[in-house]
């Protein structure tokens, strides 16, 4: 065997100008409205116990 053979990748390579079919082109930058935004820090401000604020960000998909 030689070094080639070794370090022969064991899946088929793909061109780097072959795009993935499942990655969109551009990531594209979420928007939220006042409304949303306000709602959000209203169920902040009634958060009492420590975590409370992560659990609500991670619920709404804003923290992970």
């Amino acid at each position: 065997m030689n070094v080639l053979e070794m370090h022969k990748p064991s899946t088929p390579v793909r061109a780097a100008s072959d795009p993935d079919p499942q990655v969109p082109a551009k990531a594209r930058r979420r928007r939220f409205t006042a409304k949303y935004k306000l709602g959000i820090l209203e169920a902040v401000d009634k958060c009492k116990e420590p975590g409370d604020v992560g659990a609500l960000l991670r619920r709404e998909g804003l923290y992970s």
